[in-house]
């Protein structure tokens, strides 16, 4: 029997609990301080880079020879300016074809409403029969469509030969080129990179933790390019994306520049966000202050009328030889020195006691 007891008093000192001696009447001597309490904001620092809503890699609507090529990497572009064409002599003959036919049809088509009309004329005056009417009548119907077949072959040579030609879908600037003229290329290869220098924003990755935050971000973002030759600019949170790949434990979010920026896309930035403090009360204690447990939990020792109170804490974060912790309070005196000889309700003497600098 007094074995099992010895060793439950062991157990229980290496996990940390302690007993009051009964031969122990003196107070255990410890120092203590109050608390610094957090910022009302607490501040990130991410890294980034300028992109745009428009960046992309450009393919012809038609497979072909390429005939000429009327830009180069570097080159500011309009929209709708033309950038390459392709050899489209085939395309241009099948277009005149189909003209040729339209104009035949047309033909036909008014022949075929002249005689109707004739018609229409003397069987008013009973000189003709009413079927040489109808008949007349039916072939202006076919007449009237297949002009109007022969005009949709028309649009659709046309609009043949205009897919030889890859325009600029918006206003930018020419950063690759992957082809060359001469060399054949299919609707499906891209040959030209074009990206906007309009509405440009940092692209950065949010950690998980910092999710909640950015759901309800509205303040002014401080934007730091790293070139060292801009000023810092501020930005507004754009687009916070609530999804991310099965691998990654961030989230991306796109932080609206100013129009009048001259950052580069491409660039590198560091956006600094003002966080709003946590939900629960949050303190700065050193790190003397914190008894582990062998459950990965931590505890601090509250001094009230020189007596040690356990209280529980869910340590934050650690910064040099300061803990930022939660659920302490920022006005109660807690022991920074001794702790490993506390226990709850422990009679202490306070040698010493100061404000802790954060």
């Amino acid at each position: 029997m007094y074995g099992c007891v010895k060793y439950l008093f062991i157990l229980l000192s290496c996990m940390g609990i302690s007993f009051p001696s009964s031969a122990q009447d003196s107070p255990i001597e410890v120092t203590a301080a109050y608390p610094v309490a957090s910022q009302k904001y607490q501040s990130i620092t991410l890294s980034g880079a300028v992109s745009t809503a428009n960046d992309a890699f450009l393919a012809p609507l038609q497979a072909g020879l390429v005939d000429k090529l009327f830009v180069e990497v570097g080159d500011h572009v309009q929209q709708g300016q033309p950038l390459l064409t392709l050899d489209s002599k085939l395309a241009e003959l099948a277009r005149q074809q189909a003209e040729a036919e339209l104009e035949v049809g047309t033909v036909a088509h008014n022949e075929a409403e002249r005689l109707l009309n004739e018609v229409d004329a003397l069987s008013q005056q009973q000189l003709a029969a009413k079927t040489l009417f109808q008949q007349r009548k039916a072939e202006v119907a076919n007449a009237k469509a297949e002009l109007a077949r022969l005009k949709a072959i028309l649009a659709l040579r046309k609009e043949i030969v205009a897919r030889h030609t890859l325009k600029a879908p918006f206003d930018g600037v020419i950063y690759q080129r992957d082809v060359d003229v001469g060399e054949w290329v299919e609707p499906t290869t891209a040959v030209l990179g074009l990206v906007s220098q309009q509405a440009k924003r940092l692209t950065i990755e949010v950690p998980q933790e910092y999710y909640s935050y950015f759901t309800n971000l509205n303040g002014d973002i401080s934007i730091h390019p790293d070139t060292g030759l801009h000023d810092t600019i501020t930005g507004k949170l754009e687009r916070l994306v609530a999804a991310s790949g099965g691998q990654g434990r961030s989230f991306t979010a796109h932080i609206a520049l100013p129009e009048n920026t001259d950052l580069l896309v491409g660039m590198s930035a560091e956006a600094e966000i003002m966080l709003p403090q946590l939900e629960n009360k949050q303190v700065w204690l050193p790190t003397s202050a914190i008894r582990q447990h062998p459950d990965s939990g931590a505890s601090v020792f509250a001094i009230n009328s020189n007596k040690a109170s356990r209280v529980l804490v869910n340590i934050v974060r650690q910064q040099g030889d300061a803990v930022l912790v939660a659920n302490a309070t920022e006005g109660q005196l807690y022991a920074i020195s001794g702790v490993s000889r506390l226990y709850n309700e422990a009679a202490v003497t306070v040698t010493n006691r100061s404000e802790i600098n954060d």
